[in-house]
């Protein structure tokens, strides 16, 4: 399996062939889009945890020591306070398949007779 990295930029201690996220800055774009990738960067799993914390590029705010992914994309959890506090907008790609993740979840059939099944053979 390989999980495609987005949100990783260049800096002083980073590989200089990662963009810079000035690169990617938008303030026109259209802010409840932009709220929701930055709640569906918020809810992503725990890949990996780093010892040391990244720093925000803009800013200087520790911006986490965790990689989170939805088991497509992987990213640095700092990713949504870029978005939120400095506009950057993530390429379409990601955006299209955050929002047909969320789409596909909200869509999908619910089995409830697994869980009825554990529930009550558990009782005993």
């Amino acid at each position: 399996m390989k999980l495609i990295l987005i949100g990783y930029w260049d800096g002083p201690q980073t590989d200089r062939s990662w963009p810079s996220p000035e690169q990617f800055v938008d303030a026109s774009w259209d802010t409840e889009e932009r709220d929701f990738v930055a709640y569906y960067l918020q809810m992503g799993l725990i890949a990996r945890s780093y010892m040391g914390f990244s720093r925000c590029r803009f800013c200087g705010k520790e911006n986490g020591n965790l990689e989170l992914s939805d088991g497509h994309f992987v990213w640095p959890d700092g990713l949504a306070h870029y978005v939120v506090e400095h506009a950057v907008r993530l390429p379409d790609r990601f955006v299209r398949h955050s929002f047909a993740t969320i789409d596909s979840l909200e869509s999908a059939a619910r089995d409830v007779e697994w869980w009825r099944g554990i529930s009550s053979a558990n009782k005993h």
